[in-house]
């Protein structure tokens, strides 16, 4: 399976955070799944360190480094992943109520790149995509 890994659980996996969960920790480590980040999460998180570095101590070329170091493929953005933003479901009875965009950007790339968003954000089950699996 391919993961695509949203930017909380990229840090968590590479800060060994207690909570990434354990079926986090076995599909991360299964040599069967591909682990992908998005340079969606490397711009997020520079955004946020700039803003408040006490809040997101986090540079974005160490966890780059550290991406790739752990055998983490990056997944550049591309624009088929723009273009299909537009086309992002939501649950009928559901209201997005912040439109995250790179929690969009994230669920875009995975569809079109026939991948999963692994995330803990309950946020992401607003959205009727079969693109992602929350743990």
């Amino acid at each position: 399976m391919k993961l695509l890994l949203d930017t909380h659980i990229i840090i968590w996996a590479l800060t060994d955070d207690p909570r990434l969960s354990q079926s986090a920790r076995e599909l991360l480590s299964s040599p069967e799944n591909i682990i992908l980040f998005s340079m969606a999460s490397l711009w997020e998180i520079a955004i946020k360190n700039q803003k408040a570095p006490e809040k997101c101590p986090y540079h974005e070329n160490e966890i780059l480094h550290y991406c790739t170091q752990a055998g983490y493929l990056p997944l550049e953005i591309k624009s088929a992943h723009v273009l299909g933003l537009r086309e992002l479901k939501t649950k009928p009875d559901r209201y997005l109520s912040n439109y995250d965009p790179f929690d969009r950007m994230l669920i875009s790339q995975a569809k079109a790149e026939n991948c999963t968003v692994l995330s803990h954000d309950t946020s992401f089950q607003n959205y009727d995509e079969p693109c992602i699996m929350t743990i």
